[in-house]
């Protein structure tokens, strides 16, 4: 019996032992979410999450619409508050291998089977983060096209707005996204 054989035999069952084990080891959270406004997350059992794919209109955002502007960070933030006040949150971490015990932690959150992060994405109230992914995209998309939470008249929020998540960084933009003007500045036409 040579190495080869051996490897033919051995090597399938030692990667199904891997992927059982990596499975089992998600760590999963539930019960009563509470928002955090100030920083960008939401928190569960005493830890911070960041929801998975996107980032939450910064609580201070204002946006401009034909009335003028109005308190969008505000409102995204008090109807992600009055639907986490509807019940128990189920929240699977993502195991970060690069970032091991990195904070916040990012996390797939479910509230009556419906996942917050689409159902924040396609209500307008957050933005797909710069690595979005197709489904995420399509949905703010659709939000974008029927004018829903930010997306009203048009608006179209600064790229500034959206994280960022680069292999080898320990945390994303989102502190230093939250410090800077969110109002984007449109462009002065020059008179003929």
């Amino acid at each position: 019996m040579g190495a080869g054989h051996f490897l033919k035999i051995y090597l399938p069952v030692l990667w199904l032992f891997l992927f059982f084990a990596v499975q089992s080891a998600a760590v999963e959270l539930s019960g009563n979410a509470e928002t955090i406004p100030e920083s960008g997350f939401i928190e569960l059992q005493g830890k911070e999450l960041l929801l998975n794919g996107v980032q939450i209109i910064p609580q201070n955002a204002t946006c401009k619409d034909s009335n003028g502007l109005w308190s969008c960070g505000k409102s995204a933030w008090e109807t992600l508050k009055n639907k986490l006040d509807s019940g128990p949150v189920h929240c699977t971490l993502i195991l970060d291998l690069q970032n091991p015990g990195g904070n916040p932690e990012q996390a797939n959150c479910l509230l009556k089977k419906e996942n917050l992060s689409i159902w924040l994405v396609s209500r307008g109230w957050a933005l797909t983060n710069k690595e979005p992914d197709e489904f995420l995209s399509s949905q703010e998309n659709l939000a974008s096209e029927n004018n829903a939470g930010i997306w009203r008249d048009g608006f179209t929020p600064p790229d500034l707005w959206r994280t960022s998540f680069k292999k080898g960084t320990k945390h994303c933009n989102v502190c230093s996204v939250r410090r800077q003007s969110f109002l984007r500045k449109t462009p002065k036409l020059k008179s003929p």
